[in-house]
């Protein structure tokens, strides 16, 4: 992939690097070149090359070279499924349908002439059927429906999807996982061709794989697969340091950040944001060390709504719960929390930590999340769109 598709995937707002087969995962932070975070670094970062366009081709051999706009609308269905925890072979049911639909164009209809005031791609005819997926006014109102990330979401639907389960999303398919990719979207489109879809599905395996191709930077920085804890749209509640606080049992030394989504500040799904071995879970605490020695915490989740627990292998992105209010506690909020200590990491064993800055003894070892994840390319709370305390 080339720094220009890494520009029009990243607009979208951020890339998922994926693994196909896997299990659901969260957005994950691409740096560098046009894509780099604002406070990222500034080392020249290259990708592997599939040009600025990409071409796909069917099983019966007809090729179609997708555009930017085109690449943007993919991106979207990756990056809005891996939010919900729709694995590899939901996107690719998606991706599927969407070339077959619209051939991955978000189209208004010359038979509903409000959705001609709307952003488009394209107008197409059919019914009263608009969006990439060809939607139809029971899937919502036509603002949503002309809204490409509410569409994606539509189409998955499942239990916090907008639909309530009518009318059904691929979530909402009993046993869609285990169809062939071309059956399961026939049962979410109920299309008059309900063969149509299985031409597209190497084409979709095709901008999978396109989209999830490695990065390098020449920089200082500590180079992975990081990903953000909450999907995008967050604030900071409480930052890293002393404070003043009046919540019982609450620490007046901070050695997290919290972060929330308002108003709807509960049940959101939490990601972790790098891979490692779940060490603790308790009912305040989740804690996954890294292969690297250090340990990232995740608090106030309730127990009973995590995924994982106490010897499960997690990858960076991967949902492992939502937002809770265990105590101690003022609202609905996550805790991020970050400890060096026994890292064989050189970058992020170097960082101050809190004892360093006047925090007790008790949090020798703790660092602020903000700088250990701007190891990482990861703006965490970036001024554009995450306000602070």
């Amino acid at each position: 992939m080339n720094p220009r598709l890494l520009s029009i995937i990243a607009a979208v707002v951020l890339v998922p690097v994926l693994v196909i087969g896997g299990i659901a995962f969260g957005l994950l932070a691409i740096i560098g070149g046009q894509a780099a975070s604002a406070n990222a670094g500034t080392g020249a970062c290259t990708v592997g090359d599939a040009g600025t366009a990409l071409t796909v081709t069917t099983t019966g051999g007809d090729s179609l070279t997708l555009d930017e706009k085109q690449l943007a609308n993919a991106a979207t269905i990756i990056t809005v499924g891996t939010q919900a925890g729709v694995p590899a072979a939901g996107l690719k049911v998606a991706l599927m349908t969407a070339l077959q639909e619209s051939k991955l164009r978000m189209l208004a209809n010359s038979t509903v002439p409000a959705s001609l005031d709307y952003p488009h791609e394209g107008v197409g005819s059919d019914h009263d059927s608009v969006n990439m997926f060809q939607q139809r006014p029971h899937w919502g109102k036509l603002a949503d429906l002309m809204d490409a990330r509410y569409a994606v979401r539509a189409f998955f639907g499942g239990p916090n999807g907008p639909n309530g389960g009518s009318p059904r999303g691929l979530l909402d398919i009993k046993g869609w996982d285990t169809m062939p990719p071309g059956q399961a979207a026939q049962r979410v489109q109920v299309s008059a061709f309900p063969d149509a879809y299985d031409q597209w599905e190497g084409a979709a395996e095709t901008i999978i794989n396109s989209m999830s191709g490695s990065i390098s930077c020449d920089s200082g920085q500590v180079i992975g697969q990081a990903a953000y804890p909450l999907s995008p749209g967050y604030n900071m509640t409480s930052g890293y340091g002393p404070r003043d606080i009046d919540v019982p049992g609450a620490s007046t030394w901070h050695t997290a950040i919290d972060l929330q989504h308002w108003p709807n500040n509960c049940n959101d799904p939490v990601y972790a944001i790098l891979p490692g071995t779940v060490t603790v879970s308790t009912e305040l605490w989740l804690s996954i060390r890294h292969p690297d020695g250090f340990i990232v915490s995740y608090l106030h989740m309730y127990k009973s709504q995590r995924l994982v627990d106490v010897g499960d292998e997690i990858q960076a992105g991967q949902q492992i719960g939502v937002t809770g209010n265990v105590q101690p506690s003022g609202g609905c909020h996550l805790d991020l929390r970050i400890n060096k200590n026994g890292t064989t990491n050189s970058a992020v064993a170097a960082l101050q930590e809190a004892t360093d800055l006047g925090a007790p003894a008790m949090y020798a070892g703790y660092v602020d999340p903000e700088e250990f994840l701007r190891l990482y390319g990861i703006e965490v709370c970036p001024p554009d769109s995450c306000r602070r305390p």
